[in-house]
């Protein structure tokens, strides 16, 4: 933990109070917070203006409490767990007046159905899962059409966890069965250099399927190698470089001014 607090995105030290995290295997994580994803997340976080976040997984706030100190403003977030959602609310209550926020405290699917609005003006989401996020990114999209651009950030912790995972169908999260020989999956060392080009092709399918185009901003597999950060940028469909400047809010400039004149808009 000490490496986090040397980071540029310091976290309270009392952030780390209340419960621990539960694993898959129903014991305490001893690790909570990756120094990687939040130096990955902040730094793209911070490249975009209008800043509404949906948090899926906000958990005990760390990732939420950085989106508020850092310009959001509107953060969603929603806990399905009592102990975290109590102590996740703690943590953000110095934002009340300061930033926007809602709170959830049930089941990231159950909230993508039912209580996700078509006109939020959502610009960033945090799908940060145990296992594959790929549920909710389908559930999302679904649900959710962006006006404008929209930045998805993915923890997917699937691929790594393969080894303990090896029953599931693949095909239900990533649209493929991986790589199989004689009717069964092969070992995870074998995937570790196609986990990109297999979640950029689930992101691109989403996309097509819903009028969009998606770019690829970062991937990183942890020191661990137990899960994959990953970032990717949304648009609608788009014709030109001026189009895409509007979209991220970022100025542009006539290619070709009156001359004597240099017309800059506001994007």
């Amino acid at each position: 933990m000490l490496g986090l607090y040397a980071s540029r995105w310091k976290l309270p030290k009392r952030l780390f109070k209340g419960p621990s995290y539960v694993g898959l295997d129903g014991k305490s994580l001893s690790w909570e917070v990756d120094e990687d994803k939040v130096n990955l997340r902040m730094q793209t976080y911070l490249m975009f203006p209008r800043k509404t976040v949906l948090d899926l997984f906000a958990g005990k706030g760390y990732l939420s409490w950085l989106y508020a100190k850092h310009g959001c403003e509107k953060l969603i977030c929603v806990e399905k767990s009592e102990k975290y959602f109590k102590v996740l609310k703690e943590n953000l209550s110095e934002f009340e007046g300061k930033c926007e926020i809602e709170f959830y405290n049930m089941d990231n699917l159950e909230f993508l159905e039912k209580n996700l609005s078509r006109d939020e003006p959502i610009t960033h989401v945090d799908f940060d899962a145990y296992g594959s996020p790929a549920k909710q990114v389908k559930k999302f999209f679904e649900n959710y059409q962006p006006k404008s651009f929209l930045l998805c950030f993915l923890t997917d912790g699937l691929i790594y966890n393969f080894r303990r995972l090896s029953n599931l169908n693949l095909r239900e999260y990533y649209l493929q069965d991986f790589m199989v020989k004689h009717g069964k999956c092969r070992s995870i060392q074998h995937l570790g250099e196609y986990c990109q080009k297999i979640q950029e092709n689930f992101m691109n399918i989403v996309a097509m399927t819903h009028n969009l185009q998606s770019y690829p901003i970062y991937f990183k597999i942890n020191s661990r190698k137990t899960a994959s950060y990953s970032c990717y940028l949304f648009l609608p469909k788009i014709v030109g470089n001026v189009d895409f400047k509007r979209y991220v809010g970022l100025k542009t400039v006539e290619p070709f001014p009156e001359k004597g004149k240099m017309v800059v808009e506001d994007g």
